[in-house]
C-alpha cells in the first residue's frame, strides 16, 4: 500500500515543526538512508537561508529524520536500557544471521547437493525478510508446494530454532517485538510520525506505525512537492553515448544555472544547483558510468551512490593477500601484490629495491608461494636486498609458528589477524589519505563483527576464519563519505523521494523497464500475489513502475529520459512508459561540445617531424635494429607501443606460468633434436634404425637435454 494511505502533511508545514527541535517532538522516517540524508540536507539550507535573511537563529536543533529500520532500532535500544531489558532476546548482526543460516543448510540433507551454502543463506535471508515484512511466515507450511519452498520451510525451521535456543532474533522480526512494548514510558515514541517519501507500505510497516497510533503518536505522510517543468525524451545510438551524453548535459548545468538559482540566501554567485542521475542498472554498470562521468567532469562534482565491496579496496585487498599468505600458500599474483603493496612498513623507503626484487622473483618463483619460501627467496644472494621487508617476512614467520596453529573461537582469531598484520607493519608507514582512514575504520568494524561470531559459531581452523572473514569482506558494501557535491548518481530505490532542479533517467528501454516481475523462489508465488509483494506478478510490477516513473516527471524542473536505440547488433525501443513522450535531439538540450581529455592530450601534443627522403635517426644508422616483423606489426598496432619497445627498449615484467615457459620447452626441444641427430648423423643412419634402437636414442637425448 503507498504511503498515500495516511493523512499529508506539506513539506513546509513539516519543516516548521521539525524547527521546533525537541520540544516539537516530530520524528521523519524514510525509505532509505540516503533520502533521510538528502530531506536532512534540505531542512539544514532550510533553516540556514532564514538565518541570511536575518528572520532564524543562527544554530538550531538536529532534525530526526532517519531511515525505517533505524527507527526500529532504537526503539529497541530504549527497551534494552530499560526495566524491559530482561524479556528480550538479542539482536543478531548481519554476519551472525549468516552464520546461523549456513548452519541450518549445512545441517540439512539437501546440504550436499548444493554449490554455495553461503549463497544459499544469503537467498535465505532476503526471503526470510521478505516473509515477514509482508506477514507470510505463518502462512509457509501450508502453502509450500515445490522442492525450493520446502527446503526453505526446513531450513528456516532450524534457524528459528537455533535462534529460540539463545534468546536470539534478527532485524526482519525486530518490528514485531517491539510493537508490543510501545505502550512502555520507557520507549521514546513521537508525538508526531511523518512518513516521507514511501512508495511502498509493506504490511509489517503498517502493522507497526498502527501500534505506534494505539500509543498515542499522531502519523501524517510527506513527500516531495510535485513540480511541472519541461519534460523531454533522447534516444542515444549505444550506451556508451548514452553516458556520455547524460555527463555532458549535467556538466552543462552544473557550468551554467538557472537563473533563478542566483542570489537565494548564498552569499555571492550562483547556487549550486541539484542534478539527478538515475541509471537502473547502476549495480552491474557502475565502473561504466564512473569512466565516463570521469571523462567529461574536470573535477570530482558527482558522486555515485552505491557502493562497492570491500574487499575491492587496495588496504583490505592487500591484508587479505597477506592473511592468505600466512595460510598455506597464496599465488605468486597475491605475494607479488604483497611485496610491492604500500601498507607493509618499509614500503616508502625500500619501494625501488622492492621493485627491482618482485620482478627478480618472476624469474624464479612458481605460480604458487608459500610464506616460507618467499622469505627464502627474499634472503637469496642473487636478489636485491630489501632488509625491511625482510624483517617484517620473518616476524610473520614466527607469528604464524605459535599464532596461527589449531582451534580458535572467532575472537581469538580476530585478535590472531590483527596481530598478524601488525607484524607486517600494517598499514604502512606513510600518513593515510581520507579514503585510505574510512577504508581502515571499515575494516576494523568488519575485524569486531567476526569476532562477535562467538555467539553463534563455535571453534575452527585457521582457514575456515580466514574465508569466512572474507566473505563478510567481500559482502559488504562500503563508500567514503565524501563532501556534499551537486551531481548525484543513483538508483532506482534510491531515487525515489528526492527533488532535483535537472534530473536525467537513462537506459530506460522496452527490455529493462517495467521491471519484469522477479518472485523470491522459495516462497510460494501465490502467496506473495495475495499479500500485494510488488514484484510478485508483472501486474504490480507495472503498477509500480507507473507510480516510480510519474514519480521522475514531478521531481525536478527539467527531466530528461533516454534510452539505447541499439545493443550490439540488435535494436531496441524505448519503454512504453516513456514512449508516447515526443523524441527530442540532444542537440536541442542546448549542451555546449565539450572536448574530451583524449582530445585535449592529442591537440597539445608535439609531433616529430622528418623529411620525405630522410628515416628516423635509429633506423638511419648504421647500427642494425632488431625486432624483425615485429617493427612493423607494432608501429602498425600502436606506434607508441613500437616507440617503447624499439626505441626505449621497455619489457614487460615476466609471470611465472605452471610448468616450464614457451621459452623454456622450446630451448628443449632444439637441445633434444640436436642432441638425437648427433647420435643419427644421416637420413640413411636414421632409415636404417629399427623402432627399438631409435626409442633408446631419443631417450638418452631427453635425458642430456634435460640435464644441460
Amino acid at each position: 500500500m503507498p504511503a498515500t494511505a495516511f493523512e499529508p502533511i506539506l513539506k513546509a508545514q513539516l519543516f516548521a515543526r521539525l524547527a521546533e527541535g525537541l520540544a516539537g517532538g516530530v520524528t521523519v522516517i524514510t525509505p532509505n538512508r540516503r533520502l533521510a540524508q538528502s530531506l536532512a540536507r534540505e531542512f539544514d539550507a532550510a533553516q540556514a537561508e532564514l538565518f541570511t535573511k536575518k528572520s532564524g537563529l543562527a544554530s538550531w536543533e538536529t532534525a530526526d529524520i532517519l531511515p525505517y529500520p533505524a527507527f526500529v532500532a532504537r526503539l529497541y535500544e530504549d527497551a534494552l536500557y530499560s526495566g524491559l531489558a530482561g524479556g528480550l532476546p538479542i539482536l543478531l548482526s548481519e554476519a551472525q544471521e549468516q552464520s546461523l543460516w549456513e548452519e541450518a543448510i549445512r545441517a540439512s540433507k539437501l546440504a550436499e547437493a548444493l554449490l554455495s551454502a553461503a549463497a544459499a543463506a544469503a537467498q535465505c535471508r532476503e526471503a526470510w525478510k521478505l516473509a515477514h515484512a509482508w506477514g507470510l511466515a505463518g502462512k509457509l507450511k501450508a502453502a509450500a508446494a515445490n522442492e525450493d519452498a520446502l527446503a526453505f520451510l526446513d531450513w528456516s525451521a532450524r534457524y528459528a530454532r537455533a535462534c529460540e535456543r539463545n534468546r536470539q532474533t534478527d532485524s526482519a522480526r525486530l518490528p514485531a517485538i517491539v510493537a508490543p512494548l510501545l505502550g512502555d514510558a520507557a520507549l521514546k515514541k513521537p508525538r508526531l510520525l511523518v512518513l516521507y517519501g514511501f512508495d511502498i507500505v509493506t504490511r509489517g510497516q503498517k502493522d507497526f506505525v498502527a501500534a505506534l497510533a494505539g500509543a498515542g503518536a499522531e502519523v501524517r505522510a510527506c513527500g516531495p512537492q510535485p513540480r511541472s517543468g519541461a519534460v523531454a525524451r533522447i534516444a542515444c545510438t549505444a550506451v556508451r553515448d548514452e553516458l556520455l551524453a547524460a555527463a555532458k548535459w549535467a556538466r552543462s548545468r552544473l557550468e551554467s544555472p538557472s537563473p533563478r538559482l542566483r542570489g537565494e540566501g548564498w552569499g555571492e554567485g550562483p547556487k549550486s544547483p541539484r542534478i539527478g542521475i538515475v541509471v537502473p542498472d547502476l549495480a552491474q554498470s557502475r565502473a561504466k558510468v564512473q569512466r565516463a562521468f570521469s571523462a567529461v567532469m574536470g573535477a570530482p562534482a558527482f558522486n555515485i551512490s552505491l557502493g562497492v565491496a570491500l574487499e575491492g579496496f587496495p588496504l583490505v585487498n592487500d591484508a587479505l593477500f597477506a592473511l592468505r599468505l600466512a595460510g598455506r600458500e597464496a599465488a605468486f599474483n597475491e605475494a607479488s601484490r604483497l611485496v610491492r603493496s604500500p601498507f607493509i612498513a618499509g614500503a616508502e623507503s625500500e619501494m625501488a629495491q622492492r621493485s627491482r626484487l618482485d620482478a627478480a622473483f618472476r624469474e624464479r618463483a612458481g605460480t604458487t608461494l608459500t610464506l616460507d619460501a618467499l622469505l627464502a627467496l627474499a634472503r637469496s644472494e642473487r636478489m636485491p636486498r630489501a632488509p625491511l621487508l625482510v624483517e617484517r617476512l620473518a616476524k610473520l614467520v614466527e607469528f604464524r609458528k605459535s599464532g596461527l596453529a589449531g582451534m580458535k573461537s572467532p575472537s581469538d582469531w580476530a585478535k590472531a589477524f590483527s596481530q598478524a598484520l601488525g607484524a607486517l607493519g600494517f598499514p604502512g608507514e606513510r600518513g593515510l589519505d581520507s579514503t585510505e582512514y574510512q577504508t581502515l575504520k571499515k575494516w576494523h568494524e568488519v575485524v569486531a563483527g567476526f569476532a562477535a561470531l562467538d555467539r553463534v559459531a563455535g571453534r575452527m581452523k585457521y582457514a575456515e576464519a580466514l574465508r569466512r572473514l572474507a566473505v563478510l569482506a567481500r559482502d559488504t558494501l562500503f563508500q567514503p563519505e565524501a563532501a556534499d557535491v551537486p551531481i548525484q548518481i543513483l538508483g532506482v530505490l534510491e531515487s525515489a523521494g528526492m527533488e532535483f532542479e535537472h534530473l536525467w533517467v537513462m537506459g530506460l528501454t522496452d527490455s529493462s523497464w517495467p521491471l519484469p516481475a522477479r518472485p523470491n523462489p522459495f516462497i510460494p508465488v501465490r502467496l506473495q500475489h495475495e499479500a500485494g509483494v510488488p514484484e510478485a506478478d508483472a501486474t504490480r510490477s507495472l503498477e509500480l513502475d507507473r507510480r516510480i516513473t510519474a514519480g521522475w516527471r514531478a521531481a525536478a524542473g527539467e527531466v530528461v529520459f533516454s534510452s539505447p536505440s541499439r545493443e550490439e547488433d540488435r535494436e531496441i525501443s524505448p519503454s512504453p512508459l516513456i514512449a508516447s513522450l515526443p523524441e527530442t535531439k540532444f542537440a536541442a538540450l542546448g549542451v555546449p561540445a565539450y572536448a574530451s581529455l583524449r582530445a585535449a592530450i592529442h591537440a597539445a601534443r608535439r609531433e616529430e617531424r622528418i623529411a620525405d627522403h630522410q628515416g628516423p635517426a635509429l633506423a638511419a644508422s648504421a647500427t642494425p635494429q632488431s625486432g624483425g616483423t615485429a617493427l612493423f606489426k607494432n608501429q602498425a598496432a600502436c606506434p607508441f607501443r613500437a616507440f617503447a619497445a624499439h626505441r626505449l627498449g621497455a619489457e614487460a615484467l615476466d609471470s611465472p606460468a605452471a610448468g616450464l615457459s614457451a621459452l623454456d620447452r622450446g630451448t628443449l626441444l632444439h637441445e633434444m633434436l640436436r642432441a638425437a641427430w648427433e647420435g643419427i648423423k644421416s637420413r640413411a643412419n636414421l632409415i636404417a634404425m629399427d623402432t627399438a634402437a631409435l626409442d633408446a636414442l631419443l631417450g638418452r637425448a631427453v635425458t642430456q637435454a634435460i640435464d644441460r
